[in-house]
């Protein structure tokens, strides 16, 4: 059976926070981790992007991650009409039921992923659980399982008017007979015996027959069947043991039954009866069993004794108590049943059987009474002396046991092309595997109901998932449900009533607008997808509800890439290089409190939705694709402008943005955007880069439009996602007039690769850059401001706050004005962040370094990503000071610190100490030991007077329209970041 992906050494799977995914994310997950399911005719990025044709290229093909962004079913769905009027008599239709998968399964060593068909909620959820429990719990060891050696079904032939007397003579002819019985039998089904199976025994049963005066009869019914006696007889029933291989086998036991009859009856002067398979397949059993330590069960704030007594208690009262064991195994039967249908099985015949052997058919005598399916114990190890309440050397264990009989070949799973999705993602196993799955399913379902009933409850958590059919039922659309949901279990009230209360009241009754599909090449040998995991808790939420990201994006390296981003886990190199160095744990907390901080409010009239970690989610994705996107512009770019080119070409086209988006022209393709072979193609961080940020793109549009229940908002939140992108893509590319002021194009013959990691040129040491005119200065430090300050995504922000307000407040004229003020807002706090006393002192070693024409030797320290994005205050410094004035400023402070001479006269660009060069770290640590914000106190001070649009600011959040939100909360925004900065003292309150 198909292996699941781990993440890591840490065991953490790629299916984490699968329930959390929008519906198309789950299905794009799928067809990454199963390519081979999911074909698509698309070609894969696998060579030097010069040799593709971006003609016709989907924008997942350019990532290497194959996905087509067209609007493509998942295949996954209802069975057309077509096949169903051939499969069934006086077809009117099909009806759909929710296909889900049963996740963090390990039997028999092997993690495996389980389909399951069920309209009840909770029983997906539970399974889940319970498995993951006993998963890992157990060291990984999960569910043993086996079945029976051979997949054994009953023919059943009953021979009639033979006489009592003769019952047993005749049963012994036929036993005597038994070889001659095998070899005809097994002329009807030829390919079942070429394949190893058909009719391996013969057993002949002689079943009481009770005596016509001794049945129940209905009043006025007229006896028919007559026994001839007072005298209990006997029946003559054939049983002919079939081996019927990976089929399920009730058409070949038929077939078999209905042709040796003739045989049988005539050798013992009986009638032909009745000639059927019997479903109660007592050869044909499947076990499953667990083994997990005692203090493992603990759950909730119950001890793992605790739960172990109450367990027990629960299961002896379902073998004492036959209406308690009706539900017991009907609980069973949820996760069985389901598993079944999703597989193309017949759940009819399983459920028949389950309740036979539930009753003791087929068992010993003392096992008549009907009973629960499943029991549970708790041992010891063999050295282990029980002592008081310690659960040290202490195992609580459970088992289940039945007769199943599934079939993986033939049957009606051609006819319906559903389920080689469904047994294809378990990796298509033989019967055997299936049943072992299925009866693992029933344990865990069994398993999780069990704790839930013997501690809190089952109704808190049912309730919950029994909410979303009532939201449904009333009429939620599926933005709408989870509020829907908190509102009713909040208020403890759950009905098809309170539910259409709540729409009707906020009028939220909207339709989302379809989503982007994934799809894979079939070319392509698929490879276990990669994963990014996320995992962080809030300062104000509770450690039970933690924010996580779990983002599956496909592997084009030789191996998968996992990078875990915890609590518990350091970032690791890759995700340093690929983010920033600082990119840690710490970092992810820091800045997720941060946004908190800055939160859009509405005033207490017009309340927040329930979909406040929604929210964050999104804010968090944007600045994940932020960072990622700006460190692999700063590597790699001309590979980066493409991806970002064609996902903008594609969102255009797809119509759900505007298409002034993409710009006035599309950025030429030539020789010199194009990477040279043998360094970006196939760099490793960059085969993880391109799929990884495609795939946050991707998470963050279907998370969009599935769960943004506000049309025009949900439109403004990915046209301003993909502005940001836009904008990062811009910042150094040569084209783009004024676009960085730490890597201007001062001449023609200035043609040095874009792919240069630091943005040190060497050019001539005597070259400086003219000081322009004032105006002009302004026009251009403006152009740069406009242009950068797109990256802080404080627009963006303020938008996804807004998905969490009343849709009905939410006009496009209102949330127009919000992405104004947000413009605003970036602008501010551009000038702000670039005047910070450490961004500056690296930006000016780095223009230092520019000035000078000579690359620092050494790599004693890397210089952040975001250095390569420009400066608005260095550029303003440079144009109204001039190259050679900067270069003595800084030399005299830097002198003035006490630096070394060398160092002094390198800043200065002397030919004094020509001889030497500095390391990168250096420089920084020389620049930084200035009081930078003293030195060039003027010069700063001039740069807000022209540059910050706090008064204009001011105004716009004054406009009417703004009413419903919380003004001091958006008054209060710059003035954070300009103290989280350090540079309050520079600005005025308008």
């Amino acid at each position: 059976m198909l292996s699941s992906v781990e993440m890591s050494t840490q065991n953490q799977s790629i299916w984490s926070g699968f329930h959390k995914k929008a519906l198309r994310e789950r299905q794009n997950q799928l067809r990454l981790v199963y390519p081979q399911l999911f074909p698509s005719s698309k070609t894969a990025l696998t060579t030097s992007p010069s040799e593709i044709d971006l003609t016709n290229l989907s924008t997942a093909s350019l990532a290497g991650l194959n996905v087509d962004l067209s609007e493509q079913a998942f295949p996954v769905t209802g069975l057309d009409e077509t096949v169903a009027d051939n499969m069934i008599e006086n077809c009117i239709g099909t009806m759909g039921l929710p296909v889900g998968l049963a996740l963090n399964f390990t039997i028999n060593g092997t993690p495996t992923v389980i389909p399951m068909v069920v309209e009840e909620p909770s029983v997906v959820a539970a399974v889940s659980g319970a498995a993951k429990t006993l998963s890992v719990s157990s060291n990984g060891q999960g569910f043993k399982a086996s079945t029976s050696e051979r997949n054994i079904v009953f023919a059943q032939i009953v021979i009639m008017d033979v006489a009592s007397d003769n019952i047993e003579t005749a049963a012994e002819l036929i036993r005597a007979r038994a070889k001659e019985v095998i070899d005809i039998a097994n002329g009807f089904v030829p390919n079942m015996l070429a394949r190893g199976g058909g009719v391996v025994g013969v057993t002949v049963r002689t079943p009481v027959r009770k005596s016509a005066s001794k049945r129940e009869r209905r009043e006025r019914e007229v006896v028919l069947v007559d026994s001839g006696s007072d005298v209990e007889g006997k029946w003559l029933v054939v049983h002919l043991h079939l081996d019927v291989c990976d089929a399920m086998g009730a058409n070949a036991a038929s077939t078999v039954a209905e042709g040796v009859a003739p045989f049988v009856a005539g050798w013992v002067g009986g009638r032909i009866g009745l000639r059927i398979v019997s479903n109660l397949c007592v050869e044909r059993l499947a076990k499953s069993t667990f083994r997990l330590p005692l203090k493992k069960l603990a759950y909730k704030s119950f001890s793992g004794r605790q739960v172990a007594t109450r367990m027990i208690e629960a299961i002896e009262w379902a073998q004492d108590d036959p209406f308690r064991a009706a539900t017991h195994n009907k609980g069973i039967m949820n996760g069985v049943d389901a598993v079944a249908v999703a597989t193309g099985q017949d759940w009819r015949a399983i459920e028949a059987s389950a309740h036979a052997w539930a009753a003791g058919c087929g068992q010993s005598e003392d096992s008549a009474r009907y009973r629960p399916l499943t029991h549970y114990w708790v041992e010891s190890d063999p050295d282990v002396v029980v002592s008081g309440d310690s659960e040290e050397g202490l195992y609580f264990c459970g088992e289940m046991e039945m007769p199943i009989s599934v079939g993986t070949k033939g049957g009606v799973l051609k006819t319906n092309p559903v389920y080689s999705y469904t047994l294809g993602m378990m990796g298509n196993p033989d019967s055997k595997q299936l049943a072992m799955a299925m009866v693992s399913v029933g344990l865990a379902q069994n398993f999780a109901a069990m704790r839930a009933l013997s501690t809190e409850g089952i109704q808190r958590g049912h309730m919950s998932l029994h909410a979303k059919n009532i939201a449904i039922a009333a009429g939620a659309p599926a933005h709408a449900i989870n509020e829907c949901v908190a509102y009713m279990v909040d208020s403890s009230r759950v009905s098809v009533t309170v539910a259409k209360e709540y729409l009707s009241a906020h009028e939220i009754h909207t339709t989302l607008v379809t989503k982007e599909t994934l799809s894979s090449d079939p070319q392509k040998t698929p490879r276990a997808p990669s994963t990014f995991y996320l995992e962080a808790t809030l300062p104000e939420s509770p450690a039970s509800e933690p924010l996580t990201l779990n983002i599956a994006f496909e592997t084009l390296g030789e191996k998968p890439a996992h990078l875990l981003m915890s609590a518990a886990t350091p970032s690791t190199d890759l995700c340093k290089k690929l983010f920033n160095a600082r990119f840690d744990y710490s970092w992810v907390t820091s800045t997720l409190s941060i946004l908190d901080r800055i939160e859009l409010s509405t005033i207490p009239q017009f309340p927040a939705r329930s979909n406040r970690m929604l929210v964050k989610k999104l804010k968090l994705l944007s600045v994940l694709m932020n960072m990622l996107l700006r460190s692999m512009m700063a590597q790699w770019p001309a590979e980066t402008r493409r991806l970002v080119d064609k996902i903008v070409r594609l969102a255009i086209s797809s119509g759900r943005v505007d298409p002034s988006i993409g710009g006035s022209k599309t950025r030429a393709l030539s020789v010199a955007n194009v990477s040279r072979p043998g360094t970006a193609d196939y760099n490793p961080e960059l085969q993880v880069g391109r799929p990884l940020l495609l795939a946050l793109w991707q998470v963050f549009e279907l998370r969009v439009l599935q769960w943004v229940g506000h049309e025009p908002l949900a439109h403004m939140l990915l046209e301003t996602q993909l502005e940001v992108l836009k904008s990062l893509t811009e910042v150094n590319d040569k084209t783009v007039v004024g676009a960085s002021p730490l890597h201007q194009v001062t001449t023609p013959e200035d043609t040095s690769s874009d792919d240069e990691p630091l943005m040190l040129k060497r050019e001539s040491k005597k070259q400086t850059t003219t000081t322009l005119p004032t105006d002009e200065t302004v026009r251009a430090l403006f152009a740069v401001i406009e242009r950068q300050s797109k990256r802080f995504q404080t627009s963006q922000f303020l938008l996804c706050d807004a998905s969490s307000h009343d849709p009905n407040l939410l006009t496009v004229p209102r949330l127009r004005l919000l992405k104004s003020i947000g413009d605003l807002m970036a602008w501010e706090q551009m000038c702000a962040h670039d005047i910070c006393a450490s961004r500056l002192g690296r930006d000016l070693a780095a223009l230092l370094g520019s000035l000078n024409g000579d690359e620092l030797s050494g790599a004693g320290v890397e210089l952040e990503h975001v250095t390569k994005d420009g400066n608005g205050f260095v550029f303003w410094l440079q144009r109204t000071l001039g190259d050679e004035e900067v270069r003595r400023v800084l030399g005299d402070a830097v002198e003035a610190s006490g630096a070394d001479a060398g160092i002094v006269s390198w800043i200065r660009g002397s030919s004094d100490g020509a001889e030497f060069v500095p390391t990168r770290k250096q420089v920084q640590e020389a620049v930084l030991a200035v009081d930078l914000h003293a030195v060039l106190r003027s010069q700063i001070e001039e740069f807000v007077k022209v540059s910050s649009k706090e008064e204009a600011l001011v105004k716009l959040i004054q406009e009417e329209g703004l009413e419903i939100y919380n003004k001091d909360t958006l008054l209060g925004i710059s003035w954070l970041y300009r103290q989280y900065y350090g540079v309050d003292a520079f600005f005025t309150r308008a």
